[in-house]
């Protein structure tokens, strides 16, 4: 898949999901599922989204119970606009990003910047509330994004290189 496609369907579900919060996320769901429709590899792609998705719901729902941020509106784990940038964010290290998986200190330093500038960015479009001051709030989420993106990179890195079955062999 052309990397530029790959990148400006994650902006664009991210900017939807944000400032439509659940009454315009079902169109981000729609814009993920074009994705895995037109992309080479749909199975990978769907193993490592079901990966990201779990990770993301347990990350944002920890920081949520913990009181470090409200959403709009505010849904236990997470809401539904939430999940859907999860599971576009997933796209990216199979695609556009993919460049970065064998470069984990890289990865980490993208996590630790581009981490809290998405959720500042969307605390700032009214989608959440950062309830703790703002520099404490983005020191954690760069830590936690400086820890969690190369994660993601090593889950999309493990599932190049083994063939998974979700069903045995017939």
């Amino acid at each position: 898949m052309n990397w530029l496609v790959n990148l400006a369907i994650y902006n664009v579900v991210w900017l939807i999901c944000v400032l439509g919060g659940n009454s315009l996320a079902w169109l981000g769901l729609v814009l993920v599922a074009g994705h895995f429709l037109i992309s080479p590899n749909r199975r990978r792609d769907a193993l490592l989204a079901t990966a990201v998705l779990t990770v993301g719901v347990m990350t944002d729902g920890i920081l949520h119970t913990i009181g470090f941020f409200t959403f709009i509106p505010d849904q236990f784990p997470i809401p539904f606009w939430l999940a859907v940038i999860w599971l576009a964010l997933a796209t990216l290290p199979n695609h556009s990003l993919s460049w970065m998986k064998r470069r984990p200190v890289l990865s980490a330093l993208f996590g630790a910047l581009g981490g809290p500038l998405a959720y500042w960015g969307g605390a700032r479009l009214g989608a959440a509330t950062l309830n703790w001051p703002l520099l404490e709030s983005l020191l954690l989420l760069a830590v936690v994004w400086g820890l969690l993106w190369p994660l993601i990179m090593l889950l999309s890195s493990l599932n190049d290189k083994k063939k998974i079955r979700v069903f045995p062999a017939a």
